[in-house]
C-alpha cells in the first residue's frame, strides 16, 4: 500500500509541476512616430498612454522619428495567460477609430499578426493612420517589414 501512495504522490507532483506557469521568451513592444510632411512640429507629435494588466505607463509624447520600447517576460500558460498591453493614441490628425488598442497580447492569435516569431510587436503612426508593422521573412531569412493600416485618424472630440 505505501508503494502505491508512493507512486500516486510522484505522479500528482509531476503533473501540478507540468501545470505550473512557464513564462515564454521575454516580449517587446515597440511604438514609433513616423508622422511625417507636416510644417508644425505640434502637429506631428503623438501622444501615447499605454497599460498593461499590472502597470500604468501613463502618457508620453513622441515627437517624429521618436519611438518607445518596452521589454518584459510574458507567461504563456492557460489559464494564466495574461501579458497584454493597450494604448490609446492622439496625433495632430485625431485619434485611432478605436479608444483603446491592444497592442501587445499573449494570444496566439494576436500574436501571429505580430509576424515571424510573435514576440515583439511594432506599431507605427504615420502621417495617414495607425499601423502594425508585420515583421516577415525574405527568401534569404532576412528580417523584413511589412506596414498594414489598422486605423486611419479620425476626429472624436
Amino acid at each position: 500500500m505505501g508503494r502505491n501512495n508512493g507512486l500516486c504522490f510522484f505522479m500528482a507532483a509531476a503533473v501540478v509541476a507540468a501545470l505550473l506557469p512557464t513564462p515564454t521568451m521575454a516580449g517587446r513592444l515597440e511604438l514609433k512616430n513616423e508622422i511625417s510632411g507636416v510644417t508644425g512640429v505640434r502637429k506631428a507629435r503623438l501622444a501615447v498612454r499605454c497599460w498593461s494588466n499590472e502597470d500604468d505607463l501613463g502618457w508620453d509624447m513622441l515627437k517624429p522619428m521618436q519611438s518607445r520600447i518596452w521589454k518584459f517576460t510574458t507567461m504563456n500558460m492557460w489559464p494564466f495567460q495574461k501579458t497584454e498591453f493597450r494604448c490609446q493614441f492622439r496625433s495632430g490628425f485625431g485619434t485611432t477609430s478605436q479608444d483603446i488598442v491592444t497592442v501587445f497580447s499573449v494570444q496566439s492569435g494576436f500574436r501571429k499578426e505580430c509576424g515571424d516569431g510573435g514576440d515583439e510587436c511594432i506599431w507605427v503612426a504615420k502621417r495617414d493612420g495607425f499601423y502594425q508593422r508585420r515583421i516577415v521573412r525574405d527568401e534569404n531569412d532576412r528580417k523584413t517589414f511589412v506596414d498594414i493600416l489598422k486605423s486611419k485618424w479620425v476626429w472624436k472630440w
